[in-house]
């Protein structure tokens, strides 16, 4: 049987054991926006990168601050070197168009602009840069949760920006109840 999913936007995915997908291997995804007609377009939150923030912003030219930066994470296997950054906001500044999740008080944004803004303070806000995407085709996210590779939790901010990164998907799990020690594995405990 199978039931209609509505729009998911401003939800987290958290993948389960069973999704040995190694793109997906223990993530927690923030779903920025779902049609289900369309498919569904996300950032995993919890997958720092070995490139730093300071890398990216000498690739940009720009001297990068004294005061300490946030790590640069993996968002997903999409376009891996485009970049995106989340960041706490009712609205995204006037010269950007950013996915606004106003509910939660959050903006993604695509606009270097955007990005400098945070980096040199002229923005007062928590922040991530975001290398990569998670994308679904039409159906493919509703099929997959049907086929529990996906758990959906609401957005918590904490979890994203002040969670420690290794502790993000158990924390994210316990947001709805789910002992991560009680899900059932494939008996693996790493993806193939």
């Amino acid at each position: 049987m199978s039931t209609e999913i509505t729009s998911l936007a401003g939800s987290l995915l958290i993948a389960m054991p069973t999704l040995a997908d190694p793109n997906f291997w223990h993530t927690v995804v923030l779903l920025g926006v779902h049609a289900p007609e369309e498919g569904a377009f996300g950032l995993v939150i919890n997958r720092p990168l070995d490139v730093t923030m300071k890398d990216v912003l000498g690739e940009l030219g720009e001297t990068p601050p004294e005061h300490n930066l946030p790590p640069v994470l993996g968002g997903g296997p999409v376009e891996p070197s485009h970049g995106f950054v989340l960041f706490e906001s009712e609205s995204p500044p006037d010269d950007d168009e950013g996915i606004v999740l106003s509910e939660h008080g959050l903006v993604v944004s695509g606009n270097t602009a955007t990005l400098l803004q945070l980096v040199r303070g002229e923005l007062s806000s928590r922040y991530h840069l975001i290398l990569g995407y998670s994308g679904w085709g039409p159906g493919q996210l509703e099929h997959e949760i049907e086929e529990s590779s996906w758990l959906v939790a609401p957005i918590d901010r904490e979890l994203i920006f002040a969670t420690p990164f290794q502790e993000r998907w158990e924390a994210a799990l316990k947001l709805i109840g789910v002992d991560a020690g009680a899900l059932v594995t494939t008996g693996s405990s790493t993806p193939s």
